[in-house]
């Protein structure tokens, strides 16, 4: 679930232009919707990036929460994250203030509310041994409670950081606790972290058999040995990994200048053209491009969806 909080009010215009080098046009009045205060690079062992969030006015119901290549851990500082795999099982969703998910091939729904606030933490998909006990693999990404993980370790922490005051006294109890949990070498297979560095280094690019290649085992047992660690197959997880990229790329491009060129983000993000790009986007969001940057323009301007360097480090 990639950057929660902060959801798009009122007053936005969002106009698709098909074209060669088609472009999103977006317009919103000047209200911030939420805030977004970024942890420091490489805090804690086999995260990626840690963020705090707090919607500051009454944001839209409905947020999607986007797949990406890293696990999705969410500390709250209030009740709880309401979500689900679908918009019609929301209303029965319960708010989880601790919540923990494997990796997502599609879009979480998420209920927002006015004032929700919290931390949410994207983590190595192969540093979940080390920091929760069990391969990502066993991550059920639509369970999201984790205190069926995390025990009452977990509870005392999310007690911790909801009594904080300030977003450094509450990175500081999350980045304690996990340094604290921090296995080290934890079992992962030597093959998978070659592979998947090979991979991230492609941004997604490398075919599986060239990466099988390289790794020096087959295409077969590399994705027998993926699907056992982080519970898809390398294919998929460099889906996820352009995807991830492009989907920040647009989120960019709208925030400085107010439109996208697709087209272009598709050329430099490894899709074959606009239209591939948009399949693959509307297969993991849910919705195409054009719908998505309307929905959630108020974040993207405010902060979200944001891809940050620290993401390209290892694990470790």
């Amino acid at each position: 679930m990639h950057h929660p909080a902060g959801h798009p009010v009122a007053t936005h215009i969002a106009r698709l232009i098909v074209g060669r080098t088609a472009s999103v046009d977006v317009m919103a009045d000047g209200n911030r919707v939420s805030d977004f205060t970024a942890a420091p690079p490489r805090i804690a062992p086999g995260v990626t990036s840690m963020v705090g969030y707090r919607s500051v006015s009454n944001p839209g119901e409905l947020h999607r929460g986007m797949p990406s290549s890293t696990l999705t851990f969410i500390v709250s500082l209030d009740d709880g994250v309401e979500a689900a795999e679908t918009a019609e099982a929301l209303p029965a969703a319960r708010p989880n203030p601790l919540l923990l998910s494997g990796l997502q091939v599609e879009a979480a729904h998420v209920r927002q509310r006015n004032g929700q606030t919290g931390v949410q933490l994207a983590v190595h998909p192969l540093a979940a041994r080390a920091l929760f006990g069990a391969p990502s693999a066993e991550l059920n990404a639509a369970e999201w409670d984790a205190t069926t993980v995390l025990g009452r370790k977990g509870i005392r922490l999310q007690q911790r950081v909801g009594e904080a005051r300030v977003w450094d006294d509450a990175f500081g109890a999350i980045a304690e606790y996990l340094s604290g949990a921090w296995r080290g070498e934890a079992g992962v297979r030597p093959e998978v972290t070659h592979a998947w560095q090979l991979l991230q280094l492609s941004g997604g690019r490398a075919s599986v058999g060239a990466v099988a290649d390289r790794v020096g085992v087959t295409g077969r047992h590399l994705t027998t040995l993926f699907r056992r660690e982080v519970g898809r197959s390398p294919k998929t997880v460099a889906r996820l990994m352009r995807f991830e990229r492009a989907t920040a790329r647009i989120a960019d491009s709208v925030r400085r200048r107010g439109t996208v060129d697709l087209a272009a983000v598709a050329a430099s993000t490894g899709y074959s053209d606009q239209a591939h790009l948009t399949r693959e986007f509307a297969q993991f969001a849910g919705v195409p491009p054009g719908r998505w940057i309307a929905e959630e323009f108020r974040n993207i301007q405010d902060g979200g969806h944001t891809l940050r360097a620290d993401c390209e480090h290892d694990f470790h």
